[in-house]
């Protein structure tokens, strides 16, 4: 898979579900909806079911659910190239509901990121939660030449507990050309077996070269028992604070740029995503859907942000609303959000220009 369809693949994937988010709540919400878009500015291709137009835009880096009565109604006309239909009942309207469920109307694309990375990180964990038995052992290899046999349930590498698979072949597999200590639970005694991990080239991409150095034994998993330490309810758990510790590091990065401790030329922009989707392709399919949640959860965090024309920003007017009685004036609200807008680009334009600067090497 190139670079660049892995790019439009990850970011049309997560642009789709935080926008249905929008558009799921809307609609239950009693919202007109004109307008589902993938992608901004000008409609390449389209088709429409009752009063929404389902498009694909021009530019695939964005998407938006066009809601009557969020006061945009002259940018969407210059965002979509055409003319905005007002015609829409007052009760349809967004600024027509209360506060409350426009508040979750806003929120909504936002747990949908997030709802989408803790789905995948739990399923990544319902599906590598298989004990650390083992199904078959090479014949000649390191694990059979220190007495593993298969059955035998390892418990201990280096004298570190393992109760998974995944933390088992994670840790042989950095260790290429090391010897490792297994404690192997055999016939209700557990063993002690010394065993070398030998080394093992992975070719990620031919044409491009790159290669991966991987550690192994010559074992495989036993998945007959189909025994899992973590149920579903215990993968959700584990999906779930996966989730929190990334939103917690992306705080703490935003933290270390505020107060200095951290450069903002190590921020990433569209070409390091395209590159990073590229890499992620290339590895797997289990990789790329495990970037796409990390991704989701940065979008989630980012589109919080206080910021006109972001979710967060919605947030921020529907907030000064609740305390004030009564909403910012169109105006107040129009040039917030085109302050917003110039704060989005200059972070884009930043972000791009360190892309270049890695990229070039300077």
């Amino acid at each position: 898979m190139t670079t660049l369809l892995a790019f439009v693949i990850v970011l049309g994937v997560l642009i789709f579900v935080h926008e249905v988010g929008h558009f799921i709540t809307a609609k239950l919400a009693g919202i007109a909806v004109p307008r589902f878009s993938i992608g901004l500015g000008p409609k390449v291709w389209g088709f429409k079911i009752g009063e929404t137009e389902y498009v694909i835009s021009a530019l695939p880096l964005g998407g938006y659910v066009k809601m009557a009565g969020m006061g945009e109604e002259e940018a969407m006309e210059k965002l979509e190239g055409g003319k905005a239909d007002l015609e829409i009942p007052p009760e349809r309207r967004f600024d027509s509901k209360p506060v409350g469920t426009r508040a979750i109307v806003i929120s909504a694309g936002v747990i949908m990121n997030m709802l989408f990375a803790i789905i995948v990180f739990a399923g990544l964990a319902y599906h590598q939660s298989w004990e650390p038995r083992i199904g078959a052992v090479d014949e000649g290899g390191p694990a059979q030449e220190a007495g593993v046999l298969p059955g035998d349930l390892v418990v201990a590498v280096d004298g570190r507990p393992v109760k998974l698979w995944l933390e088992f072949a994670d840790y042989v597999s950095r260790r290429p050309g090391e010897e490792v200590s297994l404690r192997v639970e055999r016939g209700g005694r557990e063993l002690d077996l010394l065993t070398r991990v030998v080394l093992d080239t992975i070719v990620v991409d031919s044409v491009a070269g790159d290669t991966v150095i991987a550690g192994r034994i010559g074992v495989t998993l036993d998945t007959v028992g189909d025994r899992r330490v973590l149920s579903l309810a215990g993968s959700l758990l584990v999906g779930t604070r996966r989730s929190l510790e990334i939103v917690g590091l992306i705080f703490d990065y935003i933290g270390q740029l505020i107060t200095g401790r951290a450069s903002a030329r190590d921020l990433g922009g569209p070409i390091m995503i395209g590159q990073l989707s590229g890499q992620a392709a290339r590895a797997g399919l289990q990789v790329l859907i495990t970037f796409m949640a990390l991704l989701s959860v940065h979008l989630a965090v980012l589109n919080l942000l206080p910021i006109p024309i972001l979710d967060g920003g919605h947030l921020l007017f529907l907030a000064i609303e609740a305390v004030r009685g009564r909403a910012l004036s169109v105006e107040a609200r129009t040039r917030l959000s085109q302050v917003g807008l110039l704060l989005i680009l200059a972070l884009m334009v930043w972000a791009l220009t360190s892309d270049l600067l890695r990229v070039t090497g300077n």
